[in-house]
């Protein structure tokens, strides 16, 4: 059985390695909304061009790139490294490379920058159908909470408090 080398490493959040794995996470993500809860439109393109989160920078965020076997196959990004509680941001892992591990290791990673900056807590949204994302999340030992933001694309939260 050949075994994958994982790696991951902060990329600036509009790489290119980046935004060519950004568009299939938001086609994935909001593919199936053509109206968010709120009855506003879901521009998906606009999305796709505005790229991850502008906040996921230095010092108070960071955006990862994962590479297995040096192909770019994840992201993810945390931000508000500067608070008690951070939150995870555009975690996606592409199709070819689910079922390895990886969108745990990048998950563990992201907690693992958290905890380094002081934060007691992580928390993240997601949308119920997408439901491998909700199993990596509640496996990993987030609980679901009730709606911390107004993200009108989201339909359940999670936390979860990092230990020492």
């Amino acid at each position: 059985m050949h075994s994958s080398a994982m790696t991951t490493a902060p990329v600036p959040r509009d790489a290119p390695e980046v935004m060519a794995l950004y568009e299939p996470f938001i086609r994935e993500a909001d593919g199936p909304l053509e109206y968010d809860r709120e009855g506003a439109g879901v521009d998906i393109e606009a999305e796709i061009a505005a790229g991850p989160p502008a906040d996921l920078v230095p010092p108070g965020g960071i955006f990862l790139l994962a590479r297995v076997d040096g192909e770019p196959a994840g992201i993810g990004g945390v931000r508000h490294l500067d608070t008690e509680v951070a939150e995870v941001k555009s975690m996606f892992v592409s199709p070819a490379h689910r079922g390895i591990g990886l969108g745990r290791a990048v998950l563990s990673e992201l907690d693992r920058i958290a905890a380094e900056h002081g934060c007691r807590a992580v928390r993240l949204d997601t949308s119920d159908y997408l439901t491998d994302a909700v199993g990596l999340y509640r496996a990993a030992g987030y609980r679901e909470v009730p709606a911390y933001n107004e993200n009108p694309k989201a339909s359940l939260w999670f936390e979860r408090e990092l230990g020492d």
